[in-house]
């Protein structure tokens, strides 16, 4: 077996060891330093916000996943959501409103939504509101009646800022 000769040091490349390059490894260095902790306060914060906003996610999908009534549809399917602490105390509040069209009279959809067992964030019964905009119009009684169906949960803040 054969083998290559040695390659004299004098052929090798070589980097000059200036103060340049001192300076430059240590600025590298303290950019490294002072970013972790920043990184990391960062994540401290938002890694419970996204927590919470996953939960408003599954929040809004169970009430994707409820039978809607008879000719009711939804009107948008972008739901309005949102997390924080909407009163005194300690606490996070997920509220999700939903616009809907419907044939059928106030009475019938308050009522429907009333006896709505739509699971709220952790697991338990969620508050259900229905709204009726109060408008007159010309062409009542011949098109579908637009309405706000609002759920409401409230749950321990824990390490999310939005609920302190």
């Amino acid at each position: 077996m054969q083998t290559d000769p040695p390659v004299p040091s004098d052929d090798l490349p070589r980097l000059p060891s200036s103060p340049r390059n001192a300076v430059k490894g240590c600025l590298i260095a303290l950019v490294i330093a002072l970013a972790l902790p920043v990184l990391g306060l960062f994540l401290l914060v938002k890694i419970p916000m996204w927590a919470d906003d996953g939960r408003l996610d599954d929040f809004t999908d169970r009430f994707y996943a409820y039978p809607l009534p008879p000719s009711t549809e939804f009107a948008d399917y972008d739901a309005e959501g949102s997390v924080e602490l909407r009163s005194n105390g300690d606490h996070c509040d997920y509220l999700v409103r939903f616009s809907l069209t419907t044939q059928l009279p106030e009475e019938e959809i308050t009522k429907y939504y009333k006896q709505a067992d739509i699971p709220g964030v952790d697991g338990e019964r969620a508050q259900v509101t229905v709204y009726f905009p109060k408008y007159s119009s010309r062409f009542d009684n011949g098109w579908p009646t637009s309405f706000i169906v609002e759920i409401f949960d409230s749950t321990d803040p824990g390490w999310d800022i939005r609920c302190h």
